[in-house]
């Protein structure tokens, strides 16, 4: 965000908050979409920690490899491990459950901010979440300065 611009920190929070509102509903193109997403994050995951352990092994494997890269791999393959875990955890978790959480940290995370008497919208839940109008995706709107061109 631009310092020229501070409206549009507070309008695009306001888009987030209603786009995720949306993202975490009944809606059925708002459960494909988390699976889509959640899908493309585990795939980044994988590959990244894949990468990452192999370079750790080609490390420890190099007899020439110079100490500081030697302690380098062996510190970076307990934050691989880590990292796995979590990721092994995170795909273990049922949707209804993630998704129940996601909904809880929200409200929180709105109590604690500017409203504390947030509730996550009864709109989105059930079958008449189907009936709401999908929010833009802040992430997919060009930023204003584009639009003025």
């Amino acid at each position: 965000m631009s310092a020229e611009h501070p409206t549009t920190t507070s309008a695009r929070l306001a888009a987030e908050r209603a786009f995720y509102e949306w993202l975490l509903s009944d809606h059925p193109q708002a459960t494909a979409e988390r699976a889509r997403r959640q899908a493309q994050y585990r795939a980044r995951e994988a590959d990244q920690i894949g990468r990452l352990r192999d370079w750790v092994a080609r490390t420890r494997a190099d007899p020439d490899a110079d100490q500081r890269y030697q302690r380098l791999a062996a510190a970076a393959e307990r934050l691989v491990d880590r990292r796995a875990a979590r990721l092994a955890a995170d795909s273990a978790e049922p949707a209804p459950a993630r998704l129940a959480r996601l909904r809880r940290q929200l409200e929180l995370s709105e109590r604690a901010g500017t409203d504390p008497d947030y509730r996550y919208p009864a709109r989105y839940l059930g079958p008449q979440a189907a009936r709401q109008p999908i929010p833009p995706d802040p992430d997919r709107q060009r930023p204003e300065a584009d639009r003025e061109r």
